[in-house]
């Protein structure tokens, strides 16, 4: 029956997610592995159930791997298989840590104690943004991002504090199971989380309605393209003069309908930027002659060294190019292989992936804005967007090609973090996608507005540089400090108490 539960757990998790998105469910989710691991007979017990079931969640939440890997990697479908099976099973690790760290709090009948298990949990996702080349997707908090009041605590304290606040039905309920309260110990107890769970509502509420969308100061028009080309286009060359005219058409329609900054999604022209001269000087005489900023995704590469390149967003502002930011957090086997020399088994792989330089200047771009830029997979990280904003950005931009996961549930997983990064650092953000999903999202994290999948259009978007500053931007991811040291005092504590214990 524990197994059952623990599996059970990592479906309802998976739900709260896209494709099938109810997101109330995160709430409750956890319950029944909650109960499970209140009952484990065991540490090793313990670090299995949570094991499994987030591997059940992973199996659920990204079999768009399979995709990429076979349909676009050139590996058998086979192979596809068994790497996004091993990468459910590695991830679902991070379930049995967070199942180790329950099972040394050992809350059993004593509520307060299971007030450390949200912290557990904070600490867990905060190891996953880094560790193992980090893979913060599907923090727990994105799987709310469409209850506005309830997401606008993500601006005091992050994603982190927000995951741990959405845990706090789940171990109050569990708790009601495994103790089995009455009279007035229910009172006592769910009478306060209700009421957290009240002010937590009402205060987003009333703060999603005081953030004034439409404040004093002007307004300013951008175009997001969204040039719908698949990567099969993108790869033959016979389409590349056709992807190209199609961009400086849209650009140039753009343009007369007031545009004042035009976004390109990321690396549309499967061409250099930087070294094709009739390219960039196409882009630059129409960024002068309007008086436009054009955002657009390229390579760039080394002067000195040819082998060297980034994936970069160039910014071309009063007819010059200004410069360009380099990704930041790249993409694992997508556009590096981790530790190369030791995966020289998967020859195939190894030489199938890009081989891109990390980037290392967190700064804004300037041109008539100061733009936060992120280049696809890094918006996941909410650390990036935050710098950005910390050294000045008064817009958050986004451009990626999500082109690799058409027909499955990426591209909205995607969307839905990005959308986070907006109420962490109140700001708008302009997401435009090769193939979709384009959106305009404002700072309380809602879609204005949005281009479908596999749609050629343009979205125009009216927005506003904004100056405020967040809790979460002065100080960061300070919660998720203060979890990762209470779990270590907990580790610490559990530790000395199994000293203490005589042995017969």
């Amino acid at each position: 029956m524990r197994l059952g539960l623990a599996v059970l757990s990592g479906f309802l998790f998976a739900w709260a997610f896209p494709d099938v998105a109810i997101g109330w469910l995160a709430f409750v989710a956890l319950v029944p592995l909650f109960v499970a691991l209140a009952r484990a007979r065991g540490a090793g017990h313990a670090f299995f159930l949570g094991w499994v079931s987030q591997s059940v969640a992973w199996l659920m939440m990204v079999p768009w791997v399979v995709r990429v890997m076979s349909h676009y990697g050139g590996l058998p479908f086979a192979t596809g298989v068994l790497i996004f099976i091993a990468m459910a099973v590695v991830l679902g690790l991070y379930g049995g840590v967070f199942a180790l760290l329950f099972w040394a709090i050992a809350p059993g009948m004593r509520f307060r104690r299971w007030l450390l298990v949200p912290l557990a949990w904070a600490a867990v996702e905060y190891a996953r943004t880094y560790l193992l080349t980090g893979f913060p997707w599907n923090l727990i908090a994105a799987s709310i991002v469409d209850y506005t009041p309830m997401i606008q605590f993500d601006r005091f304290a992050g994603p982190y504090a927000l995951g741990a606040l959405i845990l706090l039905p789940a171990v109050t309920i569990a708790w009601a199971i495994i103790a089995r309260p009455k009279g007035m110990d229910i009172v006592f107890t769910v009478g306060p989380v209700a009421i957290v769970c009240f002010v937590w509502w009402v205060t987003g509420m009333v703060a999603a309605k005081l953030i004034d969308r439409s404040a004093p100061g002007p307004a300013f028009t951008a175009a997001l393209l969204q040039a719908n080309i698949s990567q099969e286009m993108r790869w033959r060359e016979t389409s590349l003069m056709q992807i190209f005219q199609r961009m400086m058409d849209m650009t140039d329609g753009a343009v007369r309908r007031g545009a004042t900054v035009v976004i390109w999604p990321e690396s549309t022209v499967p061409l250099s930027y930087q070294t094709t001269d009739f390219y960039r000087q196409a882009i630059e005489s129409v960024s002068r002659q309007a008086g436009v900023d054009i955002i657009l995704g390229s390579v760039a590469e080394d002067p000195n060294d040819p082998d060297r390149i980034w994936n970069s967003a160039f910014l071309v502002s009063g007819g010059r190019t200004i410069g360009h930011y380099d990704k930041i957090r790249l993409v694992p086997f997508g556009e590096y292989v981790p530790l190369r020399k030791a995966l020289f088994f998967a020859h195939k792989l190894v030489h199938a992936v890009g081989s891109f330089q990390f980037g290392t200047n967190d700064t804004p771009l300037v041109g008539l804005f100061r733009y936060g830029p992120a280049i696809c997979y890094e918006i996941v990280f909410p650390q990036i967007a935050r710098m950005q904003v910390v050294h000045g950005a008064g817009v958050l931009v986004t451009i990626t090609n999500d082109a690799w996961y058409d027909g499955t549930s990426a591209p909205r997983q995607h969307l839905n973090q990005a959308r986070l990064r907006a109420v962490e650092d109140d700001r708008y953000l302009l997401r435009a996608a090769t193939t979709g999903i384009s959106a305009f999202v404002d700072p309380t994290g809602r879609i204005v507005n949005e281009i479908p999948m596999n749609e050629q259009a343009t979205l125009y978007a009216r927005f506003q540089p904004r100056h405020t500053e967040t809790m979460y931007v002065r100080f960061g991811d300070w919660f998720a400090w203060i979890a990762v040291a209470a779990m270590g005092v907990v580790v610490i504590a559990r530790g000395r108490k199994r000293l203490k214990v005589p042995r017969s």
